[in-house]
């Protein structure tokens, strides 16, 4: 582990990382500036302290992390903490974290995944066949990566026909990217879906535990005699969409945006889709992580490597920078499709310790299932050479807004 007291001193170090100002398309070298040179230190860009090393992240999320809260968000850097019905599992602390993580384990079973994979292929196909009917261009962000994300969050809740394109405005309405969480527009919006939800909880209460779908699941999912009530419910079901619909379509997104960007990787990735869907997965998530950062607050006087920290200080955690780093990764900032992961430690993109990602699962089959389908029903799928692939701005997510691809027909399709 590389302490803190071993290199630059912190006050004397500016980092490069501008997410507000001038966010990179690709950030590395700012990365490796910032965490070679002072892997903890306060960045004034983000009015917080920007931990960036792997040790470091770890170290915050791992054994230290009661000393951090996330009551305050984890996405935007609020003043206030969230009121107790909106903390929610990353934004939740324990005991009540502990709480809601037991019980929603409980509802999402890993059988109850593993089960949808016969919807994940048949949504990934007719996906491909409506962008085959209209034609050889289409937006990977808007014609796939969303819809597929969108798809597998609806049918997991079970949500009905007519409440579907809400949730797909509630997935952008949390978006770092567009929503202002202090607007009164944002809240009274929130407000009103906060109820919506709450009354589709009550309806599903009162129908009983016969249904297979989550929402049904969460209505009646018990632990040692306690249950979730409608508001925690509906928080789950917000935090579920906001983290699925987002995170997911991201990692489909950078992962395929890396294969177009390097050729040699995806051409090893064609040879052998089956063998190497699920290192491409990780690679992807390594490399060009959806998520780029989350917010905390320090709870109580503590230190990472080495810097001290002391109560109400924010901190941001570079898990994107994370899983750059050397000390973790050989040739860290190569793009290596076929990495043996069971060899490797873990990259951060799934979090870790007691906030390690609950729906991981359910990501892992939609972008595996996503990627091949892709690539084996497209010939020669590719990015448009003059594709523009504006960045999500802000310093949580990482993600292109649209990604142009093209292909050809395949043999006996007409145009």
């Amino acid at each position: 582990m590389k302490d803190q007291t071993s290199t630059t001193d912190a006050s004397a170090v500016e980092p490069l990382f501008r997410p507000y100002t001038a966010k990179a398309d690709f950030p590395w070298e700012e990365l490796k500036h910032d965490r070679e040179r002072c892997p903890v230190v306060h960045s004034a860009e983000l009015d917080a302290v920007q931990i960036s090393s792997y040790a470091g992240v770890k170290e915050l999320l791992g054994p230290e992390f009661h000393n951090f809260t996330g009551n305050y968000s984890t996405l935007w850097p609020l003043k206030e903490p969230f009121p107790v019905d909106e903390q929610i599992f990353a934004s939740a602390d324990p005991p009540r974290h502990t709480r809601q993580r037991k019980l929603f384990v409980k509802a999402m079973s890993a059988s109850r995944i593993q089960n949808m994979r016969p919807f994940s292929e048949r949504l990934a196909n007719s996906l491909v066949d409506a962008i085959i009917e209209r034609g050889t261009t289409f937006d990977l962000v808007t014609d796939y990566a969303r819809r597929i994300s969108e798809g597998h969050i609806t049918e997991l809740l079970g949500v009905p026909a007519e409440d579907r394109e809400r949730f797909l405005h509630l997935s952008t309405l949390y978006e770092l990217s567009t929503a202002d969480p202090d607007s009164k527009a944002y809240m009274a919006e929130s407000d009103e879906w906060r109820e919506h939800l709450a009354a589709l909880v009550r309806a599903r209460r009162a129908a009983g535990p016969d249904s297979d779908d989550l929402i049904t699941a969460l209505c009646f999912a018990e632990v040692d005699g306690d249950r979730y009530d409608e508001l925690e419910i509906a928080g789950l079901i917000r935090s579920v969409i906001r983290a699925g619909n987002t995170t997911t379509a991201a990692a489909i997104i950078n992962s395929i945006h890396l294969l177009e960007r390097h050729p040699e990787q995806k051409a090893r990735y064609l040879a052998d889709i089956d063998g190497l869907s699920k290192s491409l997965l990780d690679e992807g998530l390594r490399y060009d992580s959806p998520v780029m950062g989350l917010w905390r607050v320090c709870a109580r006087p503590t230190s990472i490597q080495g810097y001290e920290l002391k109560p109400g200080d924010r901190v941001f955690t570079l898990n994107g920078s994370a899983n750059h780093d050397p000390e973790a990764f050989d040739r860290p900032d190569e793009f290596i499709v076929d990495r043996d992961w069971s060899t490797l430690p873990p990259h951060l993109a799934f979090g870790h310790g007691i906030h390690h990602c609950i729906g991981m699962n359910l990501a892992r089959l939609e972008c595996e299932v996503g990627f091949a389908t892709l690539y084996r029903r497209l010939p020669g799928l590719r990015m448009r050479p003059d594709a523009v692939t504006p960045q999500t701005p802000g310093p949580v997510f990482r993600s292109w807004q649209s990604l142009e691809m093209e292909y050809d027909l395949p043999e006996g399709t007409e145009s």
